[in-house]
């Protein structure tokens, strides 16, 4: 249930947010499909403590999935910054 809620967080915020096209994937292992080149972007959330992957062309998101939801929000936070 937890990892439910914590997946719809992420979508919704994602889907609303500006610079990212499409939000993909099952549970918590996300796509996210960006205007922004996603090296750039990975870049710009690693400074901010924020690690994540690529997958092609998308940003891949593997966090664990007890992951408090403070840290899904604060994470969620960077990587929309990073998009602008």
């Amino acid at each position: 249930k937890e990892v439910q809620e914590k997946r719809r967080y992420l979508t919704d915020v994602f889907s609303a947010a500006e610079g990212i096209e499409s939000v993909t994937g099952m549970g918590l292992m996300l796509g996210l499909k960006t205007k922004k080149d996603a090296k750039e972007i990975l870049a710009a959330c690693r400074e901010k403590g924020v690690l994540a992957l690529t997958a092609k062309d998308k940003i891949r998101l593997l966090p664990a999935l007890n992951i408090p939801m403070e840290l899904v929000k604060e994470a969620a936070a960077v990587i929309i910054d990073a998009c602008k």
